[in-house]
């Protein structure tokens, strides 16, 4: 064992051997470096490194640290810099609208037209026919006035603005009427920490809970009715659900109330879904279209949940109404941008053609055949020679549906260390997101992209290559 003194003595030979930053500026690794960046950038990483490397050898270690391996050291630093830490990735969790990972993909019409408006000028704001000023909200319009049978329609930057708006405008502008009737049940928390009655008190609303947390009739609202009474405003549970002994009013009872009081029915229906979940073996999500049928004044959605557009929040109803929200200061602040608007347009456009199930990616998700998931799950595991497919099911996820699933097969490999398993797919150039199981790594077809199949094989034969 050798002595304190022979320890210091050898840390210190160590630590002379490491070059001088002058020497590692000197080597081939770092010419393309020297070239890209300010050469103070370049000597700030390699003096990183050399820092790094006396950590590790003041802790013990025993890695050479010559000029070479300094070089592309500070070299793989300064290019980590230039990589965006906002990356696409392959979703194989099977949550089809996944939060974390960006909700919604959009359609390949929309991403062009996102694409194409951002690249360039456009008529965002310039009537083309009389060559002066014109509004964005003439670009959407229209659009949602087709899709939901809505007198009026304009968006704001996500659905928690549009009920802030809604609330300011319409709940607040007038000093003696700013009381807001929420159903005890639909007090909810909306994602990330942030509540129903927060937004409603700082957009200037008084909350006024009835009812209980299951079990809400309209006269609980009826009763609940002064004249400091500004709106009902009815709140989808888009992110969880209470069964057993339950109730609440239909949009149409509840516009009974609203009209013998002469006040307000706005109707946040969550996740903007515009066709009927039941024809794809899934419960009922609420639709603009019926809200507006059920005469709400305003209704309010996503756009990039069920809808399947980029994020957004959409208001729809009567004339005066969305008139009130237009007119508001709040809308500069909360209007979407030119690509937002352009991805919009292109997704309700999908709608309007019928052909949304083929085209929007949420929609030919949950609508893909478990037989052709089979499938393609039976491809990954022929080509990468290891795993099992089994079946299972995906998630519709993000605020939609809860707990609503639909059938599919899944590749799945049991592991001695999934979790790391898991990381070195994430840590991929094109990094794999899967999900892990009772000690197994599942990754599920249905998430995966046309064309992403072959990154997913080569990735799951690299994962199971080096487990071997």
């Amino acid at each position: 064992m050798s002595s304190p003194t022979n320890r210091r003595a050898d840390l210190s030979d160590k630590l002379r051997s490491l070059p001088s930053v002058d020497r590692v500026l000197s080597e081939p690794a770092l010419s393309g470096a020297l070239d890209r960046w300010r050469r103070s950038q370049v000597v700030a990483a390699v003096r990183a490194e050399l820092d790094t490397a006396r950590a590790a050898l003041g802790n013990g270690g025993e890695t050479t640290f010559t000029a070479p391996i300094v070089a592309e050291l500070a070299d793989r630093a300064l290019g980590q810099r230039l990589r965006p830490s906002l990356r696409p990735v392959i979703n194989a969790t099977g949550v089809v609208i996944h939060t974390n990972l960006g909700r919604a993909p959009v359609s390949e019409a929309a991403a062009r037209a996102m694409s194409e408006a951002a690249s360039g000028y456009s008529n965002l704001e310039f009537n083309l026919g009389q060559g002066n000023r014109g509004s964005r909200a003439n670009h959407l319009e229209p659009l949602l006035q087709a899709v939901t049978g809505a007198e009026a329609g304009v968006a704001v930057n996500n659905n928690a603005a549009a009920l802030y708006i809604s609330m300011a405008a319409h709940c607040a502008a007038d000093a003696q009427r700013t009381e807001v009737i929420v159903s005890r049940g639909q007090a909810v928390e909306i994602g990330g920490g942030f509540r129903i009655p927060d937004v409603l008190r700082d957009a200037g609303a008084k909350l006024v809970e009835v009812g209980t947390t299951n079990r809400t009739r309209a006269a609980d609202y009826a009763a609940a009715v002064t004249e400091r009474t500004a709106a009902i405003l009815r709140v989808h549970s888009s992110n969880f659900r209470i069964v057993g002994f339950t109730e609440e009013p239909s949009a149409r009872e509840l516009r009974a109330v609203a009209d013998e009081a002469g006040i307000m029915l706005i109707d946040d229906v969550g996740s903007g879904c515009l066709l009927d979940t039941r024809d794809f073996g899934l419960a009922y999500e609420p639709r603009p279209q019926d809200s507006i049928e059920a005469g709400a004044d305003l209704v309010l959605f996503s756009g990039d949940k069920l809808l399947g557009g980029p994020q957004a929040g959409l208001i729809v109803g009567r004339r005066d109404s969305v008139d009130q929200l237009r007119s508001h200061p709040l809308m500069r602040v909360l209007r979407p941008d030119k690509a937002a608007v352009a991805g919009l347009a292109a997704t309700l456009s999908h709608y309007l053609a019928g052909d949304a199930v083929e085209t929007v990616p949420v929609w030919r998700m949950i609508a893909a055949d478990p037989e052709e998931l089979r499938q393609r799950a039976e491809a990954w595991r022929s080509e990468v020679g290891a795993g099992q497919v089994q079946p299972a099911h995906s998630a519709i996820g993000g605020g939609s549906l809860p707990a609503e699933t639909r059938p599919t097969f899944v590749w799945s490999l049991e592991h001695p260390h999934p979790t790391d398993a898991a990381r070195q797919l994430r840590d991929r150039v094109t990094p794999i997101v899967a999900r892990v199981e009772h000690g197994r790594l599942i990754l599920d077809p249905r998430t995966v992209l046309p064309g992403e199949d072959d990154e997913v094989i080569a990735a799951l034969k690299e994962l199971v290559g080096g487990a071997a």
